[in-house]
């Protein structure tokens, strides 16, 4: 990839992916003022906001973040298998899609259809589960950022060569 190219496809995944990670704090925050406005018309707006933001935040953050991190390592000399760091960013964003979407969109959803009924609706552990999802979002993004700035563990056997593949001949 050349240089420039490079340059553009770098400042697309990293604004994506912070956007992508002030989106998931943005969520929390939306989370507690639901958690805490209990009984209050705050309530559901709280979780439609919680909603739109997912729409329109979190799920092109993650696919944006996902794609552009696959071109950098496909066409950069990080490649996709040859880094700890780079199998690492990639598991987790895959963990984080995943999960932002079966746990955390569909508690949303039903969350915002309980309260639209009634803003007092006791909801169970819906509420606390959507606020841990929200955490665990928040700390699996950083982490994934951290990574990124601080690139530990060096290559991967993939990453080392053909030379560091092949078993040594005995010295005898």
């Amino acid at each position: 990839m050349k240089p420039t190219a490079r340059r553009v496809w770098l400042v697309l995944h990293v604004s994506l992916s912070v956007g992508w990670l002030g989106g998931s704090y943005a969520m929390l925050v939306m989370g507690v003022v639901a958690l805490t406005s209990t009984g209050m018309p705050l309530r559901p707006a709280a979780y439609d906001m919680l909603h739109i933001s997912d729409t329109a935040i979190m799920i092109p953050g993650s696919l944006g973040a996902l794609v552009t991190g696959l071109v950098l390592a496909l066409y950069t000399k990080w490649r996709v298998l040859h880094h700890w760091w780079v199998v690492t960013k990639l598991v987790l964003t895959v963990f984080a899609m995943i999960s932002g979407y079966a746990y955390t969109a569909q508690g949303v959803k039903a969350a915002l259809a309980m309260t639209l009924v009634d803003p007092g609706a006791d909801i169970g552990s819906l509420e606390p589960g959507l606020l841990a999802g929200s955490v665990v979002m928040l700390v699996v993004l950083s982490l994934a950022t951290v990574l990124s700035v601080v690139k530990p563990w060096g290559r991967t056997r993939c990453g080392r060569g053909p030379s560091s593949r092949r078993p040594r001949a005995s010295a005898h």
